[in-house]
């Protein structure tokens, strides 16, 4: 039982939340600097699930499915900025942050932001 248009932005939401709560896990795990910490691996299956949820529910329409690997990259790039702002020995946050940059406008433009209204 599928309904169209239904979803709308949440799969986005999920993609960002997915990125970001997978980079933060990785982080906990893998870097000395950051303090071990169990909720981003909780907060990373809640949202897995929830992504699930609306996938089996509703339909998703293309633009919006094209987006999300954008949404999804930007989401792990902005926990890779804000760890290296709070460890600067981490390395130079220029270049995630020009990515985020340019897979923002991406995304807007794909998701239809710059599109000109209809006249009625």
């Amino acid at each position: 039982m599928t309904t169209k248009n239904q979803a709308g932005y949440k799969p986005l939401y999920f993609s960002f939340l997915a990125g970001l709560c997978g980079n933060a896990t990785f982080a906990t795990l893998t870097t000395s600097e950051v303090a071990f910490s169990i909720f981003p691996l909780i907060a990373l299956v809640l949202v897995a699930y929830n992504w699930y949820q609306v996938y089996m529910t509703s339909a998703i329409e293309s633009h919006i499915s094209k987006s999300s690997l954008g949404v999804f990259v930007i989401g792990v790039l902005t926990y890779t900025t804000f760890v290296r702002m709070e460890y600067p020995e981490l390395g130079s946050n220029f270049l995630p942050l020009i990515l985020v940059l340019g897979l923002s406008v991406w995304v807007a433009k794909t998701v239809g932001v710059f599109a000109r209204k209809a006249q009625a």
